[in-house]
């Protein structure tokens, strides 16, 4: 696929790994040429977000039932005549099949405590707000959360993948709800804050009435690292039942 074939309009999802820390942003396309992909500006409130030169920056675009990904994007920011301001995109290398249903997931059975975001629509915020400060994206959050109120409950998770997670619970959870848990891989504790990004139908896992998938939008540094541990192992067992 080549950039001739993005139609304005479309979502992009933009993968930021920073610092050993993985990020997911979701954008509207709305500028395309033969040499970039233009979004509507990363931000919040009236703060742009200021990509670095030490970032790796991946996008997905999902055309007509397919999904295509450019790795290790230059990002940029463009301005037009009228002022308008566009987070853009520039790849340097053509587009590849990008198959969702493809990736490993992992199972792991186990119970943890999510924390989840519900809207607030009646809270108004009147801090000052520095005007000439990008802030980042862990500021960006502190700020998106402060519209929500949290609260708790018991979870399972039944699988996961390098990109998100199977997981059922009592709450009433809705497509674009934040939550965040951690649990146990490779030994290790690690930290997740994802998006759901689907309602399944019927019960969960035992006594667990609603089942959902999530997509990660930020983990722990070692995720990673003990997910492909974890995934080595699986499949070595797995190899190993044939022999």
């Amino acid at each position: 696929m080549d950039l001739s074939q993005v139609k304005p309009g479309s979502l992009l999802e933009i993968y930021i790994r920073r610092d050993g820390y993985n990020y997911k942003v979701v954008s509207k396309i709305e500028y395309v040429d033969s040499k970039c992909i233009g979004v509507s500006p990363i931000a919040s409130r009236t703060k742009l977000f200021r990509f670095l030169d030490t970032d790796t920056v991946d996008i997905v675009c999902k055309q007509d039932d397919s999904s295509w990904k450019w790795a290790n994007v230059k990002p940029g920011l463009m301005t037009f005549e009228d002022g308008t301001k566009l987070h853009i995109f520039s790849p340097s290398r053509q587009a590849e099949a990008f198959n969702r249903r493809s990736t490993f997931r992992l199972p792991i059975y186990k119970e943890t405590i999510i924390s989840y975001e519900k809207p607030i629509f009646d809270k108004e915020n009147n801090d000052d707000v520095d005007e000439d400060r990008d802030l980042s994206i862990d500021e960006m959050l502190d700020q998106i959360s402060e519209r929500y109120c949290e609260l708790t409950a018991k979870a399972f998770i039944k699988d996961i993948s390098e990109g998100g997670a199977a997981i059922s619970t009592d709450a009433l959870l809705e497509k674009g709800d934040i939550v965040n848990f951690d649990f146990e891989l490779a030994y290790e504790q690690v930290k997740c804050r994802a998006i759901v990004v689907s309602v399944r139908g019927g019960k969960g896992k035992e006594y667990f009435e609603n089942s959902y998938g999530v997509s990660f939008v930020e983990t722990s540094t070692n995720f990673v690292k003990s997910f492909f541990a974890e995934q080595r192992k699986s499949l070595q067992k797995s190899k190993f039942s044939f022999e």
